[in-house]
């Protein structure tokens, strides 16, 4: 799976919970414009878990800025595994 790919998943994930003409950009924030609060933010990242097979620590999601950071942070985890 390529970053591109990896970025796409997390766009269709995101549209299918905000709904299809959600706008989605590499830079748009994960506590601004994708989740409301801890709790949204803490769900998404257990949906990331869940379609991606990998574990995200506290910590990165701490680090998580923009849809890019994530995207990248999945995409050198499952690089890791394979």
């Amino acid at each position: 799976m390529t970053r591109e790919q990896v970025y796409q998943k997390i766009v269709e994930m995101i549209q299918e919970e905000k709904g299809e003409d959600f706008l989605v950009q590499p830079d748009s924030s994960l506590m601004d414009n994708i989740a409301q609060d801890s709790v949204e933010v803490m769900e998404f990242v257990l949906n990331l878990e869940d379609e991606f097979g990998v574990d995200v620590p506290d910590a990165a999601i701490e680090r998580f800025e923009t849809l890019a950071d994530i995207a990248d942070f999945i995409y050198d985890e499952k690089q890791k595994c394979s």
